[in-house]
């Protein structure tokens, strides 16, 4: 009995090895700024497989006797939060696969102000922060640092700490403060290298080039660019010839354009056209324009949560751009053929820009995500 083939286009969940497509330029890049304790400003937009990327650097680094720490920022509140989830993502790291009772005397004895409490289950292992609330945050992260360094000095090892979606802390109101404490022991450390990721690019490269900024210059900037179509082409048609099925060049070329080369939605235009292609089939045009409608209206209730929130100017410019990216979103014509003001334009473009809904590239305005422009306007025509 033959053996069924499970889709190869991996869907909400960080790639393997095996599913990822290239970036080994990348990869080795960054490995070389995480052995030689550089710090790295890391941005893209969202969906091009910066977390993947950095589990791959992570796993790597790791196997080379280097602690890895991963803290996820994209839902933090308030100061507190900034510590917990730091301290959190350090012990696990520090304390990882031991006992409870082993977490205990490996990770207790390296903090002062901040005690971890630990509850592991059956598959998971919690870990949170007890601490005096009157502490301060600078006093805080001085015992995280602290605790993170004598544990590196005593074993003997270097460093990686990512800090994921990190331009989420100047959203809050004690960000400077924050900022400015971070700043004062990051730029004291010569055993760590700190990634500093984000997919709010406009946000976060201020963060690091506003000379104003606490972080100012505080690392290497790097932006994590679409992976090239004659690269992700083959990888396309190769995925599917081994799990049995053929899909043409031509086809896989046209995944890649209709998406502009976003990562996810290539993997999940893909993974949507192989189901409809039958075990040792071949996928053809007509099937890959019926994964594109499914494709859209999978992903509708996220474009119409984003739509909603923005206002009728905005509305009206992404549908504008959709239709027609433009060097020159200000001129008469363009401003006439797609009934908006100068004003107006100058406004919804600051603050889709400042969202990470627009960006400019090589001189021309266009939506960062073109599937949303697609929704955007079929939504427009009630399709």
């Amino acid at each position: 009995m033959a053996t069924v083939k499970t889709n190869p286009f991996n869907l909400g969940s960080v790639l393997s090895d095996e599913g990822f497509c290239n970036r080994e330029k990348e990869l080795d890049e960054l490995l070389s700024h995480a052995r030689n304790s550089a710090n790295v400003i890391l941005y893209s937009s969202r969906r091009r497989g910066k977390t993947s990327l950095m589990k791959r650097v992570m796993d790597e680094i790791s196997r080379e006797g280097y602690l890895a720490v991963y803290v996820d920022y994209l839902s933090v509140i308030g100061e507190n939060d900034v510590t917990e989830k730091f301290f959190s993502a350090v012990a696990r790291a520090v304390g990882k696969d031991v006992t409870e009772k082993s977490f205990a005397e490996r990770v207790m004895k390296l903090f002062t102000r901040i005690r971890p409490s630990i509850d592991i289950g059956p598959d998971t292992v919690s870990i949170s922060a007890r601490y005096d609330r009157s502490e301060t945050f600078g006093h805080l992260m001085e015992d995280i640092f602290l605790g993170l360094n004598k544990y590196l000095k005593d074993n003997e090892r270097r460093c990686l700490v990512v800090f994921d979606e990190f331009q989420e802390i100047s959203s809050l109101p004690e960000s400077k403060r924050i900022e400015g404490i971070l700043r004062e022991h990051i730029q004291d450390q010569n055993n760590i290298s700190f990634f500093f990721v984000g997919s709010r690019r406009h946000v976060l490269r201020s963060m690091f080039t506003d000379s104003k900024r606490a972080f100012y210059r505080l690392g290497f900037i790097y932006e994590m660019e679409n992976i090239p179509k004659a690269e992700f082409v083959p990888y396309i048609v190769d995925r599917f010839r081994d799990t049995g099925k053929k899909c043409p060049e031509e086809v896989a070329a046209d995944i890649y354009d209709y998406v502009a080369g976003n990562t996810y939605y290539i993997q999940k235009l893909s993974h949507i056209l192989w189901n409809m292609t039958g075990q040792g089939g071949k996928s053809t045009g007509d099937m890959l324009e019926k994964a594109k409608v499914e494709l859209i209206r999978s992903e509708a209730p996220i474009f119409q949560a984003s739509f909603v929130g923005m206002n009728f100017g905005e509305k009206k410019l992404v549908r504008a751009l959709a239709v027609e990216p433009s060097g020159k979103p200000y001129s008469i014509d363009y401003l006439a053929r797609h009934t908006l003001s100068a004003g107006g334009v100058q406004k919804s473009l600051r603050s889709l820009i400042d969202k990470d809904v627009v960006e400019i590239v090589d001189g021309t305005h266009r939506l960062v995500d073109a599937v949303f422009g697609k929704w955007s306007l079929r939504a427009e025509m009630g399709l």
